[in-house]
């Protein structure tokens, strides 16, 4: 019969503690997702919440989940991360919405000229109108939504000459994110030339755009201050922006890690990443101070008068949902009054 000295039993229930160890490891992070997005991995969001987010995920289920991010566009383009979480080729996506013209049609209502006061304020009242109207659930039938915001009220950036008043908007071509954006430019005078903000840089330097608008974290992040002079205030427009799950990966999921994502999704993480995009600016609007960007601010006339020519585009914006068979008179009440509006 074959004797274990001490030396070889401490062995061998080393060997064993490390063979449970590992396999309890590998158990516990069999669950993978993959969250996908087009922008530098050091961008606000995933720093400051996409991250934290799943960290927090996996400690929520034990270590079951890891959530593994695909930043830099490394699964897909822009406009096609939509599609990446439709089909399963990413678990979970950031997107913005401009980058898909026509996708998302109720949830282009935010990105109507001066309707939002902040990020959080923003992206709170769009989660709270998508719950509240199939009409905007409808839109995203095809997922597990995650949560649906915005980043703060952008303003007018310009490279060799100021915008002081309304009317220097006349024929000033000013980069835009969206198609209403686009139409209150055109009101204002402006020639808007649509691009992606990952253009922005190359088109300010080579004179294709006179400005852009965009908020100070975007104009720090895509290094556009680098290349701007003036920088006129108006809390003009936002761009929205939506967290996406294929949503036969979550029906897949235990109901402990459903839960997990349930319990740190919806109005919860919408408002994480508002608040996230609002602290953000305050550094980046120092560093275009800091930078010598002259922050101008218009007569107040000027300002109602901005504010009085994109007024119609609400009535407009119900009149293509019209279009689409969709009652967007109600939905819009309901989102001014998320918002905070009279």
């Amino acid at each position: 019969m074959k004797r274990y000295t001490a030396e070889s039993v401490l062995t061998i229930l080393a060997s064993f503690i490390i063979l449970v160890f590992f396999s309890q490891s590998t158990l516990a992070a069999e669950i993978d997702l993959k969250f996908s997005h087009s922008f530098s991995p050091m961008h606000t969001m995933q720093k400051k919440v996409f991250e934290p987010w799943g960290e927090k995920l996996s400690q929520l289920t034990d270590g079951k989940v890891k959530v593994t991010m695909f930043p830099g566009g490394a699964l897909g383009k822009p406009g096609d991360q939509y599609v990446l979480a439709e089909h399963g080729i990413a678990d979970i996506v950031y997107l913005l919405h401009d980058y898909s013209p026509g996708r998302f049609p109720v949830t282009s209502l935010f990105e109507l000229p001066f309707m939002i006061p902040s990020a959080e304020v923003g992206s709170e009242a769009m989660w709270k109108t998508y719950e509240a109207f199939p009409a905007f659930q409808k839109e995203y039938s095809k997922y597990k939504v995650l949560a649906l915001f915005c980043h703060p009220p952008g303003h007018f950036h310009t490279t060799k000459t100021p915008i002081r008043s309304i009317d220097d908007f006349n024929g000033m071509k000013m980069r835009t994110a969206s198609p209403w954006v686009t139409a209150a430019l055109k009101n204002f005078g402006s020639i808007p030339v649509e691009m992606p903000i990952t253009d922005t840089y190359t088109s300010l330097e080579r004179g294709v755009v006179d400005g852009t608008v965009v908020p100070f974290e975007g104009l720090g992040i895509f290094k556009l201050d680098d290349l701007v002079h003036y920088t006129t205030l108006a809390d003009f427009y936002t761009v929205t922006m939506a967290v996406l799950m294929n949503k036969r990966k979550y029906e897949s999921l235990p109901d402990d890690v459903k839960k997990a994502i349930d319990d740190n999704s919806g109005l919860v993480m919408s408002s994480w990443c508002g608040k996230a995009y609002d602290s953000a600016e305050i550094p980046f609007k120092q560093r275009a101070i800091d930078k010598g960007i002259e922050m101008i601010e218009l007569p107040d006339a000027d300002m109602q008068k901005l504010h009085a020519q994109t007024l119609p585009l609400r009535d407009e914006w119900t009149k293509e949902m019209k279009k689409r068979g969709i009652d967007g008179k109600p939905i819009l009440e309901g989102s001014l009054q998320y918002l905070g509006h009279d």
